[in-house]
């Protein structure tokens, strides 16, 4: 009897021995899946736990999911980053469209493809709005930003929001220039009319003399008449140009038709070429595709154009050798364009932003309408206009007009 007790006290401790180990054996399983978010295998005695575990990542996963969506259909550009180490957290598709660069894990690669941008976004202030301009990729962009700095994981984190602001203020610097703007098409138009009224009346005297007199030669008065007709048809452009500005409460509709752009700087390079030879000014004419069209209203784009050729002669004013180059052709996307380009003095970086606002000049006697309006107009193309500059080496203004299926 004795025996057979001894034999089964030694079975249940070899039992309650086999069960502990069992036990710690499945709880460290059970505990290394919690770890690892693994619960592909069954525990009986920890099913209802295992299934709460996944429950709660599957919502953890929905919730990660509908937020990812949600950033990525906001307008809004968002980026997160390590503050130590730089590494990205999250940025979305606005904030690299806006930006122009692809997704990266970590920030330090826009030190070396653009310090100044990487430098902007280090100094973005925290818990403040503000407003700072991003130059990327040849554009330039305004932003309203807000950033934050969270903690999660033993790291430190510095979310920033970026929205893109700059239509709004181009539209509320086209309303700046807006209010004045009949004052000064009065003044364009009262000096216009008699010099259009003029050069009318000598083109039709022109044609009276050749009947008549045999002094001037034909040539001569061709000459003239050409000239007269060229300083005609600009004086109708400019009368055009003021009319059309004289209520801008009104909905402008250009004349659009299509037109060839080496023959309209042709027009454009005749009418200015010989006052800026009396200022030993160079004045090219260049094309690669003689033949390329654009659909446009002709005074109004002339008078862009003139626009710039008059700003590039007041930039290359104090040059030894001046130079102004008219281009047109198709730029990589197949976009007809018009190019102003000169070897003047450049636009300083602390005043590229401001070239545009109305009433804004680095003229001494300059009133700061030419560009705003050069960028109205433009718009009613429903073009682009794009400037590169670099201090002391020129500037080039390009227009760029819609493609034919656009």
């Amino acid at each position: 009897m004795t025996i057979a007790l001894s034999i089964l006290i030694v079975i249940l401790l070899l039992y309650i021995i086999y069960v502990r180990r069992k036990t710690k054996q499945d709880i460290d399983e059970f505990a290394e899946s919690i770890i690892n978010r693994d619960f592909s295998r069954k525990y009986p005695r920890f099913q209802s736990i295992a299934d709460t575990f996944v429950n709660l990542a599957a919502e953890k996963e929905a919730q990660q999911h509908y937020l990812k969506e949600m950033l990525e259909l906001v307008d809004t550009g968002i980026l997160a980053y390590d503050v130590e180490t730089h590494e990205s957290l999250w940025m979305n598709d606005s904030f690299t469209t806006m930006l122009n660069i692809p997704h990266i894990k970590n920030i330090n690669w826009l030190k070396k493809q653009n310090e100044n941008l990487f430098n902007e976004l280090l100094d973005v202030p925290v818990n403040k709005s503000t407003l700072i301009t991003i130059h990327a990729r040849k554009q330039t962009i305004k932003t309203m930003t807000n950033a934050s700095v969270f903690q999660t994981g033993g790291k430190t984190y510095k979310l920033i929001a970026f929205h893109n602001v700059s239509a709004t203020m181009e539209e509320v610097e086209s309303g700046a220039w807006k209010g004045l703007l009949n004052v000064m098409t009065h003044e364009i138009m009262n000096s216009i009319v008699p010099v259009s009224s003029l050069s009318d009346t000598l083109r039709r005297k022109i044609h009276t003399l050749k009947e008549n007199v045999s002094e001037p030669s034909t040539t001569d008065l061709e000459d003239m008449e050409l000239a007269m007709d060229t300083i005609h048809r600009r004086s109708e452009g400019l009368l055009r140009f003021a009319e059309t500005y004289r209520n801008l409460s009104q909905k402008i509709v250009p004349d659009m038709k299509s037109h060839n752009l080496y023959d309209l700087l042709g027009s454009v390079h005749s009418l200015m070429n010989p006052s800026l030879q009396q200022k030993g000014i160079t004045f090219t004419l260049k094309t690669n595709t003689p033949e390329v069209t654009a659909f446009m209203d002709r005074d109004l784009i002339e008078q862009v154009i003139i626009n710039f050729i008059t700003n590039a002669t007041y930039a290359t004013s104090e040059k030894e050798n001046p130079q102004i180059h008219l281009f047109s052709g198709y730029d990589s996307e197949g976009h007809p364009y018009i190019t102003v380009a000169d070897n003047g003095r450049g636009i300083p970086d602390s005043i590229r932003d401001k070239i545009f606002i109305p009433f804004f000049s680095t003229k001494k006697n300059g009133n700061g309408i030419g560009l705003s309006i050069s960028r109205e107009i433009v718009k009613l193309h429903n073009g682009k206009l794009h400037v590169q500059s670099q201090e002391k080496e020129g500037s080039a203004f390009t227009i760029l007009f819609s493609k034919k299926d656009e």
